[in-house]
């Protein structure tokens, strides 16, 4: 069973309207951030910090998670031993590191660690977590796998996990060349750190981290990690469709769960500070244009299978 043209044309028609819709959220952004935020800032509530803890870690579990399928089709592949050896050895290496990440990113202080604080790069916590979840989204992705007879689903998976490395690659590249000071810094007072506009970044940051001890993470606001990270769910929700049949003409729906998770993962970060519209803005557009990618990856991979069955 394949995925129907229409569908197809429905979820491109649906991320380009996610790009236009983002773009013009970025337009007026850049506009009006400082007034914006003036209005939605509320650092103190409680359930919103709970929320917004929850906005990065599903990346890194999922991404865990398609690693383990593939691990799967590495160890019933046709390789010899040696080299199955050495892949699967490659896989659970890259595991590792996602998982050590994504348990880090569960701790920061920009989410449970901020309720907790003796959580926040607590490296005992960060391996116990690991140690605890790794194993099972790898035996849960592996099984997965086995329910599935697509000969395409190692493409698939590594195309996936290349374009969430892309998106996690863009969001440390663009933050570490547009020093940001994220809002609720603004607000503080200090000398020198006002608002600014995402185009004119701070030219030296060295010096308040240094001189005045505050954290280098208060300048890196530009775009929002947590919108990169939690849009890709819109990616992520529609390859669930790779291992069950009865979700095969479900994407659209996964993908519109994807983006209203994302949405309010969002709406948390402009709440409380750690972000303005624009960058929330301009990590969205980024994962929507990776999104329509990805979209058109998958009908060519079916359009594969179609031709070889």
């Amino acid at each position: 069973m394949v995925i129907k043209k229409s569908n197809n044309f429905g979820l491109i028609l649906f991320e380009i309207f996610l790009l236009l819709f983002f773009g013009i959220l970025f337009v007026i952004g850049t506009m009006f951030d400082e007034s914006i935020a003036i209005h939605l800032y509320s650092p103190d509530l409680i359930f919103v910090k709970y929320v917004t803890s929850c906005g990065v870690f599903p990346f890194f579990s999922f991404a865990v998670l398609f690693i383990g399928a593939l691990c799967e089709r590495i160890i019933h592949s046709q390789f010899n031993k040696v080299i199955k050896v050495v892949l699967a050895f490659f896989c659970y290496l890259m595991a590792t590191a996602v998982g050590f990440i994504g348990a880090g990113s569960l701790v920061d202080k920009d989410s449970l660690g901020g309720l907790y604080p003796v959580l926040n790069r607590n490296i005992p916590v960060i391996a116990g977590i690991s140690m605890v979840v790794l194993p099972l989204l790898l035996w849960g992705g592996y099984h997965l796998a086995k329910k599935t007879e697509d000969k395409n689903l190692v493409l698939k998976i590594v195309c996936l996990l290349i374009l969430l490395a892309l998106a996690y690659a863009s969001l440390q590249i663009l933050k570490s060349n547009f020093p940001r000071a994220r809002y609720r810094l603004v607000v503080q007072g200090y000398e020198n750190i006002g608002f600014r506009t995402w185009y004119m970044p701070l030219e030296d940051t060295s010096k308040f981290i240094n001189d005045m001890g505050i954290d280098k993470g208060e300048f890196r606001s530009f775009p929002s990690g947590h919108s990169i990270l939690s849009m890709c769910m819109v990616m992520i929700l529609q390859s669930l469709t790779w291992f069950s049949q009865k979700l095969k003409d479900k994407r659209i729906i996964l993908g519109v769960l994807g983006a209203a998770f994302s949405m309010i993962i969002i709406f948390t970060r402009l709440i409380l500070g750690a972000h303005y519209l624009s960058d929330v803005s301009a990590g969205a557009i980024i994962v929507s244009f990776l999104t329509i990618i990805y979209t058109l990856i998958q009908y060519k991979l079916e359009g594969r299978s179609i031709k070889s069955s």
